[in-house]
């Protein structure tokens, strides 16, 4: 498991960190809850919140594991806590992984943005699931997913991201390593946020060229990573 970001906040520390091949399927809807259970008891010492995600901008909070049917706390593509101490994870493969952590050192937003939620505003909707709360983004995690390198991508399907996170089409246009058209998406979930005032503190790897990772578009796939985030008392 590797530590992307470990930073105070409002005399708490924040923490995203994002599992790897080697740590085991964390597919929630793949893997027997036991086996899931202890794998993320090993790797953070505690259970994970997460989501049945669909690919849409739907938005669950949470306020205690106690109140969750684990793993899952609901269908959706937005998990929000405010004030409880629980882990929350998004698990990807390709797709984008969005940490974002409050200001008041408390709430946590994580969020799942393939490229269908992203034209619908997913990035948005993050944002303002953790400002409801009253407080401001105080740092920003993308984790790792696809990079325009590995991520061929057509035209009109493009446009509708670009609509989605207030940019222009030919700032997410890049090139695949064998030279067709390409959707940038750290550069759209970039551009999303900057609309908002928010920039990003730490960005990961491509999830088609970095094999830590596991790539559904690259490699076909089927079990999952995924970034892992909660606060710690300093």
């Amino acid at each position: 498991m590797q530590e992307l970001l470990r930073r105070d906040i409002d005399g708490r520390t924040a923490v995203a960190a994002v599992t790897e091949c080697s740590d085991g399927d964390v597919h929630p809807e793949i893997v027997d809850a036991d086996t899931l259970w202890r794998r993320q008891l090993a790797l953070t010492g505690d259970r994970w919140v997460m989501l049945d995600e669909v690919h849409g901008v739907d938005v669950v909070a949470v306020d205690s594991l106690a109140n969750v049917d684990w793993p899952l706390a609901g269908t959706g593509d937005v998990l929000v806590a405010e004030q409880s101490g629980e882990t929350l994870a998004v698990w990807v493969a390709d797709c984008a992984p969005l940490a974002l952590f409050g200001a008041n050192g408390t709430t946590r937003v994580v969020a799942h943005g393939g490229w269908r939620g992203l034209a619908d505003g997913v990035i948005d909707v993050a944002v303002d699931a953790l400002e409801s709360t009253g407080t401001q983004v105080a740092a920003a995690v993308l984790g790792p997913c696809i990079h325009p390198c590995c991520y061929e991508f057509g035209g009109a399907d493009l446009a509708q991201v670009a609509r989605g996170v207030g940019a222009s089409p030919s700032d997410l246009t890049a090139s695949t390593s064998w030279g067709t058209r390409a959707l940038d998406v750290p550069a759209a979930v970039t551009a999303g946020l900057a609309r908002r005032g928010i920039e990003i503190d730490v960005a990961g790897a491509c999830t088609g060229c970095d094999r830590r990772y596991r790539s559904h578009r690259r490699r076909a796939e089927l079990e999952r990573h995924a970034l892992v985030v909660w606060f710690e008392e300093s």
